[in-house]
């Protein structure tokens, strides 16, 4: 059987999963709520502001981050944007579950970032 037929039969798996179904749950009740979609959205502009500054090699200032760990503290007040998180983590973990397990079954050596638990340097904040 082709990779391709196999990988449209998981994908069709993840979207029967448990995680995929919370995730889908949360992102309906977040578009319902328009200050928690602009909360969610502003989160993760400053977190995308914050990631291309490290990547370019740019010393994030303190207060950038400081500011960034209080708006993540703030966001976790609002329940439609925390538990849209919780799912988007849960869905994540399991995708890159999938992809570990389909890398280690080929030989492919993943960072070990990739091939921890499932936590991402972002748990925290979601």
């Amino acid at each position: 059987m082709k990779p391709q037929v196999l990988a449209k039969e998981l994908a069709n798996s993840i979207r029967e999963s448990q995680e995929y179904l919370a995730w889908q749950k949360a992102k309906e009740e977040l578009e319902k709520h328009e200050a928690a979609k602009i909360m969610l959205e502003d989160f993760r502009k400053k977190q995308w502001e914050l990631e291309k500054a490290r990547l370019a090699g740019e010393k994030v200032q303190p207060e950038q981050e400081e500011q960034f760990k209080k708006l993540a503290e703030i966001i976790q007040y609002n329940p439609y944007v925390r538990d849209f998180l919780v799912a988007e983590l849960n869905l994540n973990r399991l995708i890159m579950e999938i992809q570990r397990i389909i890398a280690s079954a080929v030989g492919v050596d993943l960072p070990e970032e990739l091939a921890s638990d499932g936590k991402d340097k972002n748990a925290d904040a979601k």
